[in-house]
Order: structure tokens, then C-alpha cells, then sequence
């Protein structure tokens, strides 16, 4: 039995541990594992056979990360990489909401995997608590060394996460450390700030957070603001933060409980897959809609 392995997204740190224990776990069966990467330079797919002695154990859960394939050209290749990966028996999706899949021949198993939490009909996806934490952490570095100077005026920190338009990454990070969010730059956001600007003003408060994503150029905000003395600093909190080396303690929970799951499905021979976390259990959806199935 040939599996293969292709990772969307970000991530990385919890994947590597279904990524580690697929391989450990099939090691006595008769089946080969390959991740699928891309070429970044000519676009092309790639096949990497993956055994357990392709890694050192020096390196630890680490080694297995398999590089994020990007979503554009896998659906811009969709018909050519069917082709290719018409010899796997299983491919397993690590993340990938709109991947194209409807051309692949192969039974699939879509993991929930992602930073913004939002697969439908999953309570969490792998990789969310994570970015959440990160985001926090750093906002919050920042307010330590803004809390201690004093600019005799307001200081409006515009930070900027991965993503576009109204996620929950967004909403639950702002509501998180007490910032203002942003989602389009529309007049009404744009006047409940002023009206926010003004009662820091009122309060003597000298700081501020104004959450937003790739939905909004932050250097674009400021003009609408030139009524106000404002001290204006943008702060980026860029995927490789998000995704970080280090998942926290929940996110190792649902990648060990996600782990078993891909594990028992991959020796099975039911039918392709979605994975959801529903009451902290995780469960497989069998009548699929995502990628085309």
C-alpha cells in the first residue's frame, strides 16, 4: 500500500507529530509513505519517500515537518498532479479547506488542520490555539514597553496577522488582549475608532491596539486620522510566528488524539474521510463535500 502525505498551511510543529507517528506506526505494515512537497523553483510536485530511517532521532519530532505545498498551485496543477499521484492508494490532507481534490483517484483523508479554525463542523483545528497564544504573547511584549514610556500622546499599534477579512483568529486574538479590530476600513469602523481614539484621550491613556489581517495595507489607515496627534506604529505577527516550533499543551492534545484517528483509518479500508473534532473526540465524517469529493 502506497500513502501519501501533503501539508496546507501552517502548523508545522503539530504536524510533525501525525506526521512522525504515521510513519512509526506503519513501519511493520506493507506500506510506503511519501510526503508531497512542491519544487519551489520549477512548481513541480515531488515524492519523498519517508521511513523512519530518512530521519535522525537526534532531531527529534522536528525532522518529519513536511514543507507546505502551496494552495494556488496545487489547484492550478490539479489535473497534472492527479496524474502523478494516480499510483497511491491514500493520500492524507493535512489542512487545505479549498484544496481541489475532485480529480484524485486515490481515497483521501482531510485533516483538520489550520490557524484560523475554521473547518465546518469542527469545534478546533490543529495549529489554532497555537497562533492564538503566539499572537497574544507578542501583543503583549508590546504593551510592556509601551506601558513603561510616556509620548505625551496616544501610541496607535496596528497589528497585523495572517489572514483575510473576519476570522475567528482575528475576532478571539482582539477580544483576547482588549484591542479594537479592523476588518475592511469601512466609515463605520473607521468613526467607532475615532470614537475610541477620543476616550483614550478622555482617560489620559497613552496606548492602543487596532487588530487587523492582509484584508487592510495598515499604512492606509492613518490618513483618516488627521484630526487626532497620534503616534502610529505597525506591528507584524507573520505565519512563521503563528506557526511556531513549540505547540501548546492543547494542540498536542488534538494532534495525538488526530494522530490515532489517521493511524486507524490508513489500515482500514474505509472509504475517503474528513476528521472533526466535536466534545474534545474526534470523529469521521464520511458524506464529503470539501475538495470536491
Amino acid at each position: 500500500m502506497k500513502i501519501g502525505v501533503v501539508h496546507f498551511g501552517w502548523a508545522s510543529a503539530g504536524t510533525a507529530q501525525i506526521v512522525r507517528s504515521l510513519i512509526e506506526g506503519l513501519s511493520l505494515q506493507e506500506a510506503t509513505i511519501y510526503g508531497i512537497e512542491c519544487n519551489r523553483v520549477s512548481k513541480d510536485i515531488e515524492l519523498k519517500e519517508m521511513t523512519k530511517k530518512s530521519f535522525s532521532s537526534s532531531l527529534g519530532s522536528e525532522s518529519y515537518v513536511l514543507s507546505t505545498f502551496p494552495l494556488d498551485v496545487w489547484n492550478e496543477k490539479s489535473l497534472v498532479i492527479a496524474d502523478e499521484l494516480s499510483a497511491l492508494d491514500k493520500v492524507i490532507v493535512l489542512g487545505g479547506n479549498e484544496v481541489e481534490t475532485k480529480h484524485l483517484s486515490s481515497k483521501l483523508l482531510h485533516v483538520p488542520v489550520s490557524i484560523f479554525n475554521n473547518v465546518e463542523g469542527s469545534q478546533f483545528t490543529l495549529g489554532y490555539d497555537t497562533a492564538l497564544n503566539a499572537i497574544v504573547e507578542n501583543i503583549e511584549c508590546v504593551r510592556d514597553t509601551a506601558s513603561s514610556l510616556s509620548y505625551g500622546k496616544v501610541r496607535v499599534f496596528k497589528v497585523q496577522i495572517p489572514g483575510f477579512g473576519s476570522s475567528k483568529l482575528l475576532i478571539n486574538s482582539a477580544l483576547a488582549v482588549e484591542a479594537e479590530v479592523m476588518t475592511k476600513a469601512s466609515e463605520e469602523e473607521i468613526e467607532h475608532f475615532k470614537q475610541h481614539i477620543r476616550m483614550k484621550q478622555a482617560n489620559q491613556e497613552e496606548y492602543t491596539f487596532i487588530l487587523m489581517n492582509h484584508s487592510i495595507d495598515p499604512a492606509s489607515i492613518d490618513g483618516h486620522f488627521d484630526e487626532f496627534d497620534l503616534d502610529w506604529r505597525t506591528v507584524d505577527i507573520d505565519d512563521s510566528q503563528c506557526g511556531g516550533p513549540y505547540p501548546t499543551a492543547f494542540d498536542r492534545v488534538i494532534a495525538n488524539k488526530l494522530k490515532n484517528a489517521v493511524i486507524e483509518w490508513s489500515l482500514s479500508n474505509e472509504p475517503s474521510a474528513q476528521l472533526l473534532i466535536q466534545d474534545n473526540q474526534v470523529e469521521f465524517k464520511t458524506n464529503l463535500v470539501l475538495g470536491g469529493i
